[in-house]
């Protein structure tokens, strides 16, 4: 596999394999971010490839996701910790890893333009928190305003 790799460029990424969850935490804020509720993904296809994602609609949005409480917390703190490493602002979607055997949690990626459709999870996941639609939008325009004012001040 990897001489096939290699066939196409010289720089090539081998990842260990994680059979698990899919769980997401939207951020939201500035100096003091917050975590949303948690949401999964369950996948219409054996991959949330883009048929499972756009085209099938066999995909479902769990929200809240169904894990413990304790494993739930441990995800939004590792979620806020990394859009605070990254120096993020305004928002973010950090996606994780459960795996399902050991229960262990690994950090898979942050999204910082996350999808902000009606069907993305990112709002979705703020409904869940009793945060509108327009009351996020609202949200994030205070945010960009409160940095920008920010940023202004530490200039001149």
């Amino acid at each position: 596999m990897l001489a096939e790799a290699a066939r196409f460029d010289s720089k090539i990424l081998v990842e260990q394999f994680i059979d698990g969850r899919e769980i997401e935490c939207a951020v939201l804020g500035n100096e003091d971010p917050k975590a949303s509720p948690l949401g999964e993904i369950i996948p219409g296809n054996d991959f949330y490839d883009f048929e499972a994602k756009y085209v099938s609609n066999t995909s479902v949005g769990e929200i809240p996701a169904k894990i413990p409480q304790e494993v739930a917390k441990q995800i939004q703190e590792y979620a806020i910790s990394a859009f605070k490493a990254l120096q993020c602002s305004g928002l973010s979607r950090v996606d994780f890893f459960l795996e399902r055997t050991t229960g262990e949690v690994f950090i898979n990626e942050i999204n910082t333009i996350p999808g902000f459709t009606s069907i993305s999870m990112y709002p979705m996941m703020w409904q869940e928190a009793g945060l509108s639609y327009k009351d996020l939008i609202t949200e994030l325009l205070e945010l960009a305003i409160s940095r920008f004012e920010g940023a202004k001040r530490s200039i001149g």
